[in-house]
């Protein structure tokens, strides 16, 4: 298991030439018969019964936006998307459509830190100013970000706490190309925190978002944020999720091995299950010596207690570095194993694991979805490569560079993040370290949106693919909760929605008196509305 590295590249390259030629030799430079390689895979029962609840603990204030000069930021890769006077380095990144939210920490000295952001609208051609979180007292690091499947709360991220106040703040994006649209009674994008005074280290911290709403365990749940570290409870990871009137829920689960500093979450939204990936060794308990611990649990609607379901388990021994993604019943964790980069896929929702490796080089592997696309990203010799799955993980197409300039990747635990087909990595081509964006590929995908809610007789939604692929068999749904007594839920399926079009479905025919809270689902979208019901009309949306 890796140990933690310091944040400045420890190895020289000595010429780009040669570099580029081992490069180009090694990644990628195994026979079929080595894809056929055996990982050591253990199923475990699960272990529902060993997590505790925390108690209940609430969420206070603490906004500090500011604007920034702006920078140089445009779509050629040459240019940084985030720099200031100060490194910036552990960028994490999320996106819809052609929305796209980047978010980093900026190193003011050893004791603060800044949490520095920027956007683009138009599918990363152009970058928004950069905006700034900042903090005179405390040292955010290693800032994680989801997105939320939500058109009133669109994006959900976090930080690893200040390791000397403990200090855990929560970012809320209700919209992520706009820092004033509010949500409920937040201005706009908002930093909350509490105070976690039971640990006396923090090694890692992820967040996987989720739509709040009726499917959601509690009417403010708009994901889970996920700690590692030690605490009172010895090796401990920690599971967080708002609830509602600014209360967060938590539980834990404590290990007599050693915790890694590495962890990867998501949820799968088809089939209402939080998956989680980390580093483990030596816990003679579990049965695991040096390699990733993975688990699952169903994320129950209406239940704040979710949590106390099953929580079934599987060891990859020998693994390090996990990243995970989870879709329609699929699971993908990409893993380094012996210098190599592995894919563990499952696609039966976590009950079963099978294994192709990506490339017989490389480290800091990172994982996304784009339609039927998986995209793997990864260093090697300080470059980023690509590489792409068709088939559901099983073949991996030939990796390729996306960095411009030879060595210019700085190398180091959470230094890169991928969302979609969107890259961002931290690159010290300039002496210090500085954000860079590319596409992480050429891919072609449907993206489903929900672009407008309209009442009158009934209500009716503008369901539109502003992919650039056509897709079949996308499902909808209207809701309405209260106010309506006959017509309360219609669902159907779109048969074809090519790439650029637009539907629009309705409700037809209701009756009701009253207010109302109206949900739309289209795909993997979701909006929701609220208004007023008079008889067979909805006003006021």
């Amino acid at each position: 298991m890796r140990k933690k590295n310091n944040i400045f590249k420890k190895l020289m390259i000595f010429t780009v030439t040669i570099c580029f030629l081992i490069s180009a030799f090694n990644v990628n430079a195994f026979s079929d018969d080595e894809n056929l390689k055996e990982f050591e895979i253990i199923k475990l029962g699960n272990i529902n019964s060993k997590r505790l609840e925390k108690e209940i603990i609430e969420l206070n204030s603490n906004n500090k936006k500011i604007v920034l000069n702006t920078n140089i930021q445009n779509n050629n890769a040459n240019l940084p998307i985030l720099s200031t006077d100060n490194n910036c380095q552990n960028p994490a990144i999320t996106s819809y459509g052609n929305d796209i939210l980047v978010i980093a920490e900026e190193t003011i000295n050893l004791f603060n830190s800044d949490i520095v952001i920027t956007y683009s609208s138009d599918n990363g051609n152009s970058w928004s100013d950069l905006f700034a979180w900042s903090s005179d007292d405390t040292y955010e690091g290693k800032p994680v970000i989801d997105f939320c499947y939500n058109n009133e709360f669109e994006a959900y991220g976090t930080s690893l706490p200040d390791l000397m106040t403990g200090t855990l703040n929560l970012y809320h994006f209700p919209k992520m190309t706009d820092p004033d649209v509010a949500f409920q009674d937040s201005d706009g994008w908002t930093v909350w925190s509490t105070t976690l005074s039971n640990f006396d280290d923090f090694y890692a911290i992820d967040i996987a978002g989720y739509p709040h709403g009726e499917n959601a365990p509690a009417p403010d749940f708009h994901g889970i944020i996920t700690l590692i570290g030690n605490s009172d409870y010895g090796q401990t990871i920690e599971n967080y999720y708002e609830t509602e009137d600014m209360g967060i829920g938590a539980c834990y689960l404590d290990f007599e091995g050693e915790l890694g500093d590495s962890i990867s979450v998501d949820i799968d939204l088809s089939t209402e299950t939080y998956f989680e990936a980390l580093e483990l060794r030596n816990d003679e308990e579990i049965g695991i010596e040096d390699g990733v611990f993975f688990e699952y649990c169903w994320v129950e609607p209406g239940n704040e207690d979710w949590w106390e379901n099953d929580w079934p388990v599987y060891i990859f021994e020998g693994a390090q570095n996990p990243s995970l993604i989870a879709e329609n019943g699929n699971c993908y964790v990409i893993c380094e194993v012996e210098n190599e980069i592995v894919c563990y896929y499952s696609h039966d929702n976590g009950e079963s694991f099978d294994t192709s490796i990506i490339s017989t080089n490389g480290v800091f592997p990172s994982i996304s979805l784009v339609g039927d696309t998986l995209i793997c990203s990864y260093t090697y010799n300080n470059n980023v490569y690509t590489s792409t799955s068709e088939d559901g993980g099983v073949n991996w197409v030939d990796s390729i560079q996306i960095n411009d300039i030879e060595g210019s990747v700085s190398s180091e635990d959470s230094f890169m993040d991928l969302f979609g087909d969107n890259l961002v990595w931290t690159d010290d081509r300039n002496g210090d370290n500085e954000i860079y964006y590319n596409k992480a590929g050429e891919v072609s995908a449907p993206i489903i949106e929900i672009e407008s809610i309209s009442g009158g007789y009934g209500v009716t939604a503008k369901i539109s693919n502003t992919g650039n692929a056509d897709t079949t068999d996308v499902e909808w749904s209207i809701s309405f909760d209260g106010g309506v007594f006959v017509g309360a839920e219609k669902s159907g399926t779109i048969s074809t929605l090519a790439a650029g079009d637009s539907v629009t479905i309705s409700s037809g025919f209701i009756l009701g008196l009253g207010g109302t809270d109206i949900t739309i689902t289209g795909g993997s979208s979701s909006s929701s509305a609220s208004g007023t019901v008079l008889f067979f009309f909805v006003i006021g949306l």
